[in-house]
């Protein structure tokens, strides 16, 4: 059985493979909700939600990920290995345009 960490186990090794970009574990202080990972390229920072096969985010989670995309942030959630690859897929993409 596949777990959420080891989604992010897989989502930050692959983030790193090749690249030179920063990937931290993140967490608020006082407040709750935060993605568990941001991961920041010379073009591009992404705050990563992971959860385990088939779990979506929690309704705390959501309000505060629609917080921080009103404030400009790009926030996305994973829950299996084919999205981690889909978002290491568009945040190269991303930086190549």
């Amino acid at each position: 059985m596949i777990t959420e960490k080891d989604i992010e186990q897989y989502l930050v090794k692959q983030a790193q493979k090749g690249t030179d970009w920063q990937i931290r574990k993140a967490q608020w202080v006082g407040h709750n909700h935060c993605p568990d990972r941001l991961i920041m390229t010379p073009d591009i920072t992404v705050w990563v939600e992971v959860k385990a096969p088939g779990k979506e985010p929690r309704a705390g989670q959501e309000r505060e990920h629609t917080r921080m995309r009103r404030a400009g942030q790009i926030v996305v959630s994973v829950s299996t290995k084919d999205e981690v690859d889909q978002l290491i897929s568009e945040i190269k993409d991303a930086k190549s345009k």
